[in-house]
């Protein structure tokens, strides 16, 4: 018959293949091995923590991987351009670290359920996400316009007849020219539509987003 505390590893195996999986398929950064191994490692100093202190202070290594976890979830934080990636994978492994304390106190049926809400989060919500950016994208616009404020104002006019907000700007003069950057959020389709309409505006030499 299998140990008890064997028993806690193999579900925590289990938990965090579940989770593992769908990340791998995502093609997330951190997959299959890296949340078995999260989970795993958990349950194990949970355990450890039970076993060495017993009713005096269970939690004293466990509290500790509340705190060492985040260290794990923050390499998985990047910056690209006005974009931060990997919040939700620093989330799940934070959640999967929780679950595998779940098993390693014993409590099973928190942490199996724990993991159905966390599959249901990452498939159901992801198609919420991919409508909520099509409903308001953020933009960076870098124009090289002719030296006329008037042209800036024309621009800003095109931002406003798509219906795309301007949350702030930013206007320098260089050899003669204007270089502004728009920072927006709007629709796809506004967006769209914008960086369309910049494209034919004759005064606008240059246009990137």
């Amino acid at each position: 018959m299998i140990n008890q505390d064997l028993m806690k590893l193999l579900i925590s195996l289990c938990l965090g293949g579940v989770i593992g999986l769908e990340r791998e398929v995502s093609d997330k950064a951190a997959g299959l091995r890296t949340h078995i191994l999260i989970c795993l490692g958990a349950t194990l100093f949970t355990v450890l923590s039970v076993r060495f202190y017993g009713g005096s202070d269970p939690t004293r290594i466990a509290a500790q991987i509340v705190s060492g976890i985040g260290f794990l979830g923050a390499g998985a934080i990047m910056r690209e351009g006005d974009r931060v990636t990997g919040l939700t994978t620093a989330a799940t492994i934070w959640t999967v670290a929780a679950i595998g304390m779940g098993v390693g106190l014993g409590y099973h049926n928190e942490a199996a359920f724990a993991t159905v809400l966390v599959l249901f989060i990452q498939l159901a919500f992801t198609k919420l996400d991919i409508l909520i950016d099509d409903w308001r994208e953020r933009h960076t616009y870098k124009i090289i316009s002719k030296f006329d404020h008037g042209h800036i104002e024309e621009i800003a006019g095109i931002f406003r007849e798509a219906r795309v907000r301007i949350m702030r700007r930013k206007l320098m003069k260089k050899n003669g020219f204007y270089y502004s950057e728009w920072y927006t959020t709007g629709s796809r389709a506004s967006q769209e539509k914008v960086m369309k309409r910049l494209i034919d505006f004759k005064d606008v030499m240059e246009v990137s987003y």
